[in-house]
C-alpha cells in the first residue's frame, strides 16, 4: 500500500474535523448580516461558509484518495479518525467535556484500528 494516499486520508480527516467544528461554531453564532432572515443566520455566516468549503474540499480529496486506497481501508480509517479528532478538538477548542463513556468508545475505536491494520 502506498503511503501518499494514507497521508491524504489523514489530511482529509483533519480538514473534516475543522470543517465540522466551524459548522458547530456557526450554528451557535448569533451575529451576522442584519438584513438576513433569522432562520438563515446559522447556515450563512462567517463560520459556516468556510466549514462548507472545507467539507467540499474533503469530498473532492476523498474521490482522489479512493483511486488508490480501497474503500474497505479508507472508510473505517476516515470515520473512526473523525470521531477521535473531533472529540479531541472539541475538548481543546470548544471546551466541551469528554465523558467516561466517550473515552471508552475512543479506546475501543483505537483498538479496532490497531487490530484492522495488524
Amino acid at each position: 500500500m502506498n503511503f501518499f494516499p494514507v497521508l491524504l486520508a489523514i489530511i482529509s480527516i483533519v480538514l473534516t474535523a475543522f470543517g465540522q467544528l466551524l459548522l458547530k461554531i456557526g450554528a451557535n453564532s448569533s451575529n451576522g448580516n442584519r438584513q438576513m432572515p433569522q432562520q438563515l443566520k446559522p447556515y450563512l455566516n462567517q463560520y459556516s461558509i468556510p466549514g462548507y468549503g472545507l467539507l467540499f474540499i474533503v469530498t473532492v480529496l476523498s474521490i482522489y484518495i479512493l483511486e488508490d486506497l480501497p474503500l474497505k481501508v479508507f472508510f473505517p480509517l476516515f470515520i473512526s479518525g473523525n470521531v477521535i479528532t473531533i472529540a479531541g478538538l472539541s475538548y481543546f477548542l470548544l471546551h466541551e467535556s469528554i465523558t467516561y463513556r466517550s473515552m471508552i468508545g475512543i479506546c475501543l475505536i483505537l483498538s479496532g484500528i490497531l487490530i484492522f491494520f495488524l
